[in-house]
């Protein structure tokens, strides 16, 4: 099922939003039992060119991944798209240094299996409603899940662990959104620790057509019509509290 967000903007915003060379950042809330070494990832970015409107959808169509990319704050993990599904666009983001990774579709309920070499394997040895990655190789890897975006046919990492070898992880997406406006050009795939600036916190979990429309006001900040699904969350917070159960 497809989800949306619809992001109004006021004209004074949206001329101070492109003069400043923001990026709107977009964060996809995770639960996981190892959930304390589970770091989120920029999901998807809106930069530039910004009108009164902005609309981001996102299914729950899931892949899994693992990268040679270390975690650490604001760095960019390479997550390519997935071999049997490459879009036609290419991947909005660029890799510094000479990382490798490999990403491969999977659903809830399945494992995917690392063994030596970086060979994986999808399959069905998972009785919990979540992705299950197993690191049966004797290397460590960064990996995570990615969430396929409709507004470009990308699969992109909604978070990050360090898989070491002999141990798994599971995980399973969480409909809550977090967004916030930046004035740094952070890239689809960045391990963000701390919010940069205020950002509100979207749960989508009631909604009969899971879809949301919020505001946002360069002097006023964020608004969801004191609604209890939008929660201001403030700068300087650690984005796993908030993203992470």
């Amino acid at each position: 099922m497809k989800s949306s967000l619809t992001i109004n903007l006021s004209q004074e915003t949206v001329e101070k939003l492109n003069q400043g060379n923001f990026t709107l950042c977009c964060f996809l809330a995770s639960k996981s039992d190892n959930a304390l070494s589970c770091f989120p990832l920029c999901w998807n970015t809106v930069t530039k060119n910004f009108l009164k409107s902005i609309l981001i959808e996102w299914e729950f169509d899931l892949s899994a991944y693992l990268s040679t990319s270390p975690i650490s704050d604001n760095a960019v993990i390479y997550i390519p798209q997935p071999q049997n599904s490459i879009p036609k666009q290419s991947a909005r983001f660029t890799v510094k240094k000479s990382v490798s990774g490999s990403n491969d579709k999977i659903e809830l309920n399945q494992r995917m299996l690392i063994e030596n070499y970086g060979k994986v394997t999808i399959d069905t040895n998972n009785t919990s409603p979540n992705v299950l990655i197993q690191n049966n190789s004797t290397d460590s890897y960064s990996t995570g899940i990615c969430v396929y975006s409709s507004d470009d046919d990308q699969y992109y990492g909604t978070c990050a662990f360090n898989l070491y070898n002999g141990n798994t992880i599971s995980v399973v997406p969480v409909n809550k959104v977090f967004v916030m406006f930046s004035n740094k050009n952070i890239q689809n795939n960045t391990v963000i620790f701390l919010s940069e600036n205020q950002g509100l916190l979207i749960d989508f979990s009631e909604s009969n057509d899971n879809s949301r429309t919020v505001s946002y006001d360069i002097n006023l900040g964020w608004n969801s019509n004191n609604q209890p699904w939008g929660t201001k969350i403030p700068a300087r917070t650690y984005l796993s509290n908030i993203l992470v159960s």
